[in-house]
This record gives structure tokens, C-alpha cells and sequence, in this order.
């Protein structure tokens, strides 16, 4: 059985490493992506449960409900891919000690999906991209840079309106970016996810 025999002539870029930082509504369908697309180390860093009010937007399962996140992705994945090597670490990526880092292998790329935009105090050279969304308004970073990451709009809500497209077609446009080899200067688009569908259908050019 070749589980990959059909993207084999698509010429993907797949890192042998990744760390994925966050495993929340956009960093769990990121880790899941690049385990289905072949990666074959995968860091999960999380230091959060699972609650219900998860389960709109994850792939996680009722079962799953007051889980490490991160242990609860390693499972999903097991389930899927026995030949991804995942490493889950319950803690904040602040908090972690060097004795973990100096353990895990080092990652090619880099996956920033925490709910801050504070710098992260390492491997920020290997973050090549992030996204984020509030409601149905969605931006892309790439190359971030922190002081802008979410671009120049205010938080608008305290508690985030989310559902799952958003976070699935962020977590596709990551996986896609990384693994087409995109190579781009510092960029930070913001756009709302209604309109942009509508462009799509609307547009003269797609076939049906």
C-alpha cells in the first residue's frame, strides 16, 4: 500500500520536520495537514485541554473533551499515519526547558498558531508564515513580523466568533504554502472569507 502514490507527481516540498505551536482551531488542522501530506516528525506544542466549545471548529472528539490537546492530535494522527514520529509537549512554549529542545529534532519549519502575537523566543527565523482570523475576517502573514501580525485593525471581540471554515482554509493555505515551496517577501493580507468566495463564483474565468 502506497498512501501517497497519488501526489507523487504534484513535486511537493515536504520538510522532514515541522513544529506546529498552538494546537487550537487553526494549529490542529496544520499538524493534521502535514501529517496526511507525509511529514515525517511532527513537534506539537500546547499546554491547553480540550473543552466542548472546541469541538466546532477541530478535529477533535467527544472523547477527546478535557484531553491535552497536543496528546489528543498525536492520537488522531496515530490513527492515520504510522509513519509520523510525533513529539507532544504539554507547556507553553515560553515555559519549555532546554533540556526538551535539546532532545527534539530540529524543526525546518516553524508553524506560529498561538492566540498572541508576542515574538517567539526562538526558532523565529523558521516561521515562515502564520494565520489568524476573527469571525469571518481572516489574515495571512507571511514572513511575520510581530507588531503587525494580525495587520492594522483593532480585536474586535474578547471571546472570538468560530466556526470551522476559517480555520480549515487557513490551515490549507499554510500546508499549501509551505509545501508548494512559495518563496515571498514580508506580507500581511487581510480579507474577509464571504467576499472572497463570492469573487471565486463570481469570477468569469472559473470553470465549471
Amino acid at each position: 500500500m502506497n498512501i501517497y502514490n497519488r501526489q507523487k507527481n504534484l513535486n511537493l516540498y515536504i520538510p522532514e520536520t515541522i513544529a506546529v505551536i498552538g494546537i487550537g482551531g487553526v494549529g490542529s488542522w496544520v499538524a493534521l495537514g502535514f501529517a496526511l501530506t507525509g511529514v515525517r516528525n511532527l513537534i506539537l506544542i500546547d499546554h491547553d485541554i480540550i473543552e466542548d466549545t472546541n469541538l466546532n471548529r477541530t478535529p477533535f472528539r467527544l472523547v477527546d473533551i478535557n484531553k491535552q490537546k497536543v496528546n489528543a492530535l498525536s492520537e488522531l494522527i496515530a490513527e492515520r499515519r504510522n509513519d509520523c514520529n510525533v513529539y507532544p509537549i504539554t507547556s507553553m512554549f515560553e515555559d519549555i526547558d532546554d533540556t526538551i529542545f535539546n532532545v527534539l529534532p530540529i524543526p525546518e519549519v516553524v508553524i506560529d498558531c498561538r492566540d498572541t502575537t508576542k515574538p517567539l523566543t526562538r526558532w523565529k527565523e523558521k516561521c515562515i508564515i502564520t494565520g489568524g482570523y476573527d469571525g469571518s475576517s481572516i489574515t495571512i502573514h507571511v514572513k511575520p513580523d510581530y507588531s503587525k501580525i494580525w495587520g492594522s485593525g483593532r480585536v474586535r471581540y474578547s471571546v472570538t466568533p468560530s466556526w470551522l471554515v476559517p480555520p480549515v482554509f487557513i490551515a490549507s493555505i499554510i500546508v499549501s504554502f509551505v509545501c508548494f515551496k512559495i518563496d515571498l517577501p514580508e506580507k500581511v493580507k487581510t480579507f474577509d472569507l464571504k467576499q472572497e468566495v463570492l469573487n471565486v463564483i463570481n469570477n468569469n474565468n472559473t470553470k465549471c
